[in-house]
């Protein structure tokens, strides 16, 4: 079992709310991810979780028991920092055992699991080095398989790929993903960086400011986003999003037509499109000069000064055969608008 439920969790350091008030159901299981920006309570939230710090007010349940005040190493869960954390004077053998053996396991358990870990992380042949022989990915695996043997109720991932470079974090975002697939066991995951959370999370947790924006499945926060933050943290480049108005069923900026036939009431609001979804077309509804080109290979990124004032991007896909200065339109298609009213909130279009 793994699950975890948070009630109105509230942390306050003096007169500064970290936390205001956090509920959420974490299921057996899953693969939770955290994310949001730096000071946002993420790390945080871990650490209530985790029982690191005991939270101003509200009550942490593992399995429908309360363990606010349960210290944590009482709550069968394994933690994986950001820093390894790992004894340089000790093997990665010893690394691995040392937890187990201050809780008295017998010899012959604690060698099983050393060894199905290190099978299951393929690193039996680093057993006999210290962390200072191994690679920064190396360590990783280590670090996580020291939580693996404790066989824990649930796995807590403190931004643990941050140190790796980025072709490193790309792999170990996959083993850490199939790890997952094998165990079976409830991971939460704090990281700062959407595509990380895009690609490992079952659900992602959006965070701001202390609140919870929205809670959802990956493609769900980038389909249909909950309000205009989620809106513009979610999806790398951001969505573009235009201030304007309602009127009549038309959404209007700056004299711009930008979408008929929308439910919502006459008023302010903002329209926006994902980069991924404008298409080019003589006469679109947008228009302007091309300032940067980004040639990527499989796509081609546009930095657009629009005619009307304001920029976008455009995010086309292949090797476009366009420069800059080249005057360009795009349409925005209608099943791919995203429409917020004027407390910045989703609705339908």
């Amino acid at each position: 079992m793994g699950q975890i439920t948070l009630k109105d969790i509230r942390k306050s350091f003096g007169p500064v709310d970290v936390l205001k008030g956090i509920d959420l159901e974490i299921e057996q299981g899953e693969f939770l991810v955290f994310v949001g920006p730096s000071g946002c309570g993420k790390s945080t939230l871990l650490r209530m979780i985790a029982g690191l710090d005991k939270p101003t007010s509200g009550t942490v349940e593992i399995n429908d028991v309360d363990v606010t005040q349960v210290s944590a190493a009482d709550r069968g869960l394994a933690m994986v920092f950001q820093s390894y954390a790992l004894y340089p004077h000790m093997t990665v053998r010893q690394n691995l055992a040392f937890g187990l053996q201050n809780t008295k396991m017998p010899k012959a358990e604690i060698d099983r699991r050393i060894a199905d870990a290190s099978t299951m992380l393929e690193i039996d042949g680093l057993l006999s080095r210290r962390p200072g022989q191994l690679s920064g990915g190396q360590r990783q695996r280590v670090a996580i398989g020291r939580a693996i043997v404790r066989d824990p109720t649930a796995f807590l991932l403190d931004e643990p790929l941050s140190n790796l470079d980025a072709e490193l974090r790309v792999s170990m975002r996959a083993e850490l993903s199939a790890l997952h697939d094998r165990i079976k066991t409830t991971m939460i995951y704090v990281t700062h960086d959407q595509v990380e959370a895009m690609t490992m999370a079952d659900r992602i947790v959006v965070l701001r400011g202390g609140h919870i924006e929205q809670v959802a499945t990956p493609l769900d926060l980038f389909n249909k986003p909950a309000n205009l933050f989620v809106a513009g943290f979610i999806g790398a480049p951001a969505m573009n999003l235009f201030s304007g108005s309602l009127e009549n069923g038309q959404f209007l900026c700056d004299g711009r037509v930008l979408g008929t036939a929308l439910r919502l009431q006459d008023g302010p609001g903002t329209l926006g499109i994902r980069p991924q979804h404008l298409i080019l077309a003589d006469g679109g509804a947008l228009s302007g000069k091309i300032a940067l080109v980004e040639s990527l290979g499989i796509e081609t990124v546009l930095h657009v000064d629009l005619s009307e004032g304001g920029n976008l991007i455009a995010v086309l896909p292949g090797q476009a055969a366009v420069k800059a200065g080249d005057q360009v339109a795009f349409d925005i298609p209608r099943d791919k608008r995203h429409l917020f009213d004027g407390q910045g909130q989703r609705v339908p279009v």
